[in-house]
């Protein structure tokens, strides 16, 4: 898939990659260079991961939107608070501008997910070199349309199959569609723009709550590093203003903050 030339709202260069190992990869080849706003997308990653570094992101080739940003800032308190979270908020608000006739399943799980129902549609990863912010996001347009069962990850979907029980047509487009992937690219780009902005820091944190996976529901939590898990079971209550997830420990009546961690259902994890 070429890219046309692509309208990027932080003002920094385009670089598109046919195929390479992640964009991450790539934007970390050019972060001591690059300029704040640089942008880094890929038609196929061979070796994507998410945020563990044991998950993998599939990403065929012209099924998928993948890209890192390059982000600068003067102090490290000029970083966007909640920065992955705002993010994660960008994301849903492109699906539902793209399709709003899946806006009642989307929501964000916490910390670094979109999802379509009980599924996952989109990821994200935010990491620091120290001298600048690289945002990578991925958004699975179209990697399971063809109904092959997706063994290594069966808690994915995309937006075309996502469609398909609503939309027939709709979801084609997506599925056949070469112009639909820089067109969500841009419009991610654009509501990026809005969440990361300083007019957004007073809202993010309501609109958050309002789109978060679960809140209200039994969950069970795994806090901590993988060498020293905590099993959490409890309420999802929400978030603090920091970012934290907020739960409500079974038997308890106080939400207990983490910051850390990662949140299943009662019945399977996702």
């Amino acid at each position: 898939m070429k890219l046309p030339d692509i309208k990027n709202p932080f003002g920094g260069a385009v670089y598109h990659f046919d195929s390479c190992t992640s964009t991450m990869d790539e934007a970390r080849r050019l972060v001591r260079e690059a300029p704040h706003g640089t942008l880094v997308v890929a038609d196929m990653q061979t070796n994507g991961r998410g945020r563990f570094s044991s998950r993998s992101w599939v990403a065929s080739a012209g099924k998928n939107l993948t890209f890192t940003l390059i982000l600068r800032y003067t102090r490290f308190s000029s970083v966007p608070a909640a920065i992955t979270l705002r993010s994660g908020i960008a994301v849903a608000r492109t699906i539902e501008e793209l399709e709003p006739v899946l806006m009642p399943g989307i929501s964000v799980k916490w910390p670094n997910d979109v999802m379509l129902g009980d599924k996952k549609c989109a990821g994200l990863i935010a990491e620091s070199d120290g001298s600048a912010v690289l945002l990578g996001i991925g958004v699975n347009v179209a990697e399971d349309f063809d109904g092959a069962a997706r063994t290594e990850a069966p808690n994915a979907v995309s937006i075309a199959s996502a469609l398909a029980a609503l939309d027939r047509a709709a979801a084609m487009a997506y599925a056949e569609a070469p112009y639909r992937i820089p067109l969500i690219l841009e419009k991610t780009l654009s509501s990026l723009f809005d969440a990361l902005s300083p007019a957004f820091d007073g809202a993010w944190h309501e609109e958050f709550e309002k789109r978060l996976y679960m809140k209200g529901r039994t969950v069970r939590f795994t806090a901590g590093s993988a060498a020293a898990p905590r099993a959490v079971e409890g309420t999802l209550a929400g978030i603090n203003a920091e970012g934290g997830l907020l739960i409500i420990p079974d038997g308890k009546t106080e939400a207990e903050a983490f910051s850390a961690g990662e949140i299943t259902s009662n019945r399977t994890a996702v």
